[in-house]
């Protein structure tokens, strides 16, 4: 890893930790130069990475300001708080797994609409599907970005790949479990049928269903703390 990318993590798991509170202000760029040990063009190069991440805001002449990253974040602040952890917190599957159902009836509804035999083929393939966390979060991924990019909407397929690893992450989580590798299993061999009749309602209604339930499964065990529908504090969960 190369020193401006070390430096860029170090000052995200700062912002994380709540060593630099949303509005607060980060040193000048000669203060940051000197207590990493890099020089300034690079650290305006780090600046200017979370800028575009969603972390900071940058002001001509001034200090950067720290945003409020669940607000002022982007797709890439998502892919950096997974990154930052080992183990994805269980709240913030729980965030992950309301956003899908918002969002995952419907794409599924119009890739039916548009072409039910390609996602009838896609979802064949859960007849060669091992039974373990690894392969089932691999497949989940590969079907919600095909039945995305068959929706023909992009943004669709931009929301989803902008976060690719994320998703991976937290589905491996996600899929640790037996029963819910066992539900999933069944939603897929529903929608496949659904698929086979080109009945575009009854996959969105299915997904919706499932997507629900998904979440409900992984709400049920978390603790009344993390159930919580705000914001939670990483430095909390350290």
């Amino acid at each position: 890893m190369s020193r401006t990318a070390t430096v860029e993590k170090e000052l995200i798991k700062a912002i994380l930790q709540g060593d630099y509170p949303a509005g607060s202000l980060l040193e000048t760029e000669r203060e940051l130069a000197t207590n990493y040990e890099i020089g300034r063009p690079a650290i305006r190069e780090v600046l200017q990475r979370l800028s575009h991440g969603g972390w900071l805001t940058l002001r001509k002449g001034q200090r950067a300001v720290v945003n409020d990253y669940w607000y002022g974040g982007n797709s890439t602040t998502i892919v950096d708080i997974i990154e930052y952890f080992d183990q994805v917190p269980d709240a913030f599957v729980l965030y992950f797994l309301e956003m899908r159902i918002a969002l995952t009836p419907h794409y599924v509804k119009k890739a039916v609409q548009l072409n039910h035999p390609k996602v009838v083929g896609l979802l064949s393939a859960i007849d060669e599907l091992q039974d373990t966390s690894e392969a089932f979060a691999s497949y989940d991924w590969k079907v919600h970005r095909e039945l995305a990019r068959i929706s023909a909407n992009p943004l669709f397929s931009l929301v989803l790949n902008s976060f690719e690893p994320a998703y991976v992450k937290i589905a491996e989580k996600y899929f640790d479990s037996s029963f819910r590798r066992h539900a999933s299993l069944s939603y897929y061999k529903e929608l496949m049928d659904a698929a086979l009749k080109g009945d575009a309602r009854q996959a969105e209604q299915l997904s919706y269903a499932m997507m629900e339930k998904s979440y409900k499964l992984w709400e049920s065990q978390l603790s009344p703390h993390e159930k919580v529908g705000v914001k939670f504090r990483f430095a909390d969960i350290q």
